[in-house]
């Protein structure tokens, strides 16, 4: 990962890692990452071609990843909730009032919350590859509460094919492997690409043990079915998922599109459950339309 600007944020009991990018006076726009991942998983080239096309863009560290602080979840144990005061903490660092704010799954369902809850706070959403009842995901891999909207789980092949990884690979191997079966069959899979990421991912600090943290931080929220207060939404929504997504299969996004008045939604055909270099253009793109609009960028 280049590091450009960035820098360390105290809030209450976290140190939070950022890095604000682009002309202070743009759009802002704020990355906000998949479950158990640091900002590395927002590639350079990525990040680049959105602040190329005029946006301020502010990607960080969640808790538990890359260089922000580590936790023992069994000793200091934290919810969504707490990840959304980062977020709102970091915006208010910044001299934000609002962003625009760009989730990709368990990040696209905090955008989807945030929006919810401090519609003030966020200009526009742009949910990728994300959910709108983040029980479904929950109830699969941890056993919590039945989802109650009717959602489709995990697609079973891909649930198979997770269960037939061969025991004893290296943990570098297993997270390849594990991202080729979300990547999907149809597009392209550079493994020597997403094996370089994730040593990037290791060497800037990222801890297998994340992922489990952030699952049990979601499940300590009530509302993980967001979509009846999707409806009140009143910012531009964008969801987009892949035709491939073999973790929120499309109708995830179709039925937060349906909620959100408005909205819109952008399925791509070929794409999975993760960032592959074969969309970055698609979607850089989609993301530069949809946050054209200026937002002033101080707050009071």
């Amino acid at each position: 990962m280049t590091s450009h600007a960035g820098q360390f944020l105290r809030l209450h009991d976290v140190e939070l890692w950022y890095e604000d990018r682009g002309t202070p006076a743009a759009p802002p726009l704020l990355l906000l990452m998949g479950n158990g991942c640091s900002s590395v998983f927002w590639p350079e080239p990525f990040v680049a071609r959105l602040v190329s096309g005029g946006r301020r863009v502010i990607r960080f560290d969640y808790r538990d990843t890359g260089r922000s602080s580590h936790f023992d979840f069994d000793q200091a144990p934290y919810s969504l909730d707490d990840i959304e005061r980062d977020v709102l903490g970091l915006l208010a660092h910044l001299g934000l009032q609002k962003a625009h704010c760009v989730g990709l799954s368990m990040g696209g369902f905090l955008a989807q919350r945030m929006a919810i809850r401090h519609p003030s706070r966020v200009a526009s959403l742009a949910s990728m590859m994300s959910t709108p009842d983040y029980a479904v995901l929950l109830h699969t891999f941890i056993g919590g509460e039945a989802p109650t909207s009717g959602l489709p789980p995990p697609r079973k092949d891909w649930l198979e094919a997770l269960s037939k990884i061969p025991p004893g690979l290296s943990p570098l191997e297993l997270s390849v492997e594990s991202w080729r079966l979300a990547n999907g069959s149809r597009a392209p899979f550079d493994a020597d690409a997403w094996r370089d990421l994730q040593r990037l991912a290791d060497a800037w600090g990222d801890d297998s043990r994340a992922g489990d943290h952030h699952r049990r931080a979601c499940e300590r929220i009530t509302d993980k079915n967001l979509l009846g207060a999707l409806r009140h939404v009143t910012a531009p929504c964008l969801f987009i998922q892949g035709s491939e997504d073999p973790i929120f299969v499309p109708a995830h996004a179709e039925a937060a599109a349906q909620a959100v008045p408005g909205a819109k939604l952008r399925i791509v055909d070929g794409m999975g459950h993760a960032l592959s270099p074969a969309f970055f253009e698609l979607l850089a793109d989609a993301l530069l339309e949809h946050t054209q609009d200026p937002v002033a960028p101080r707050g009071p």
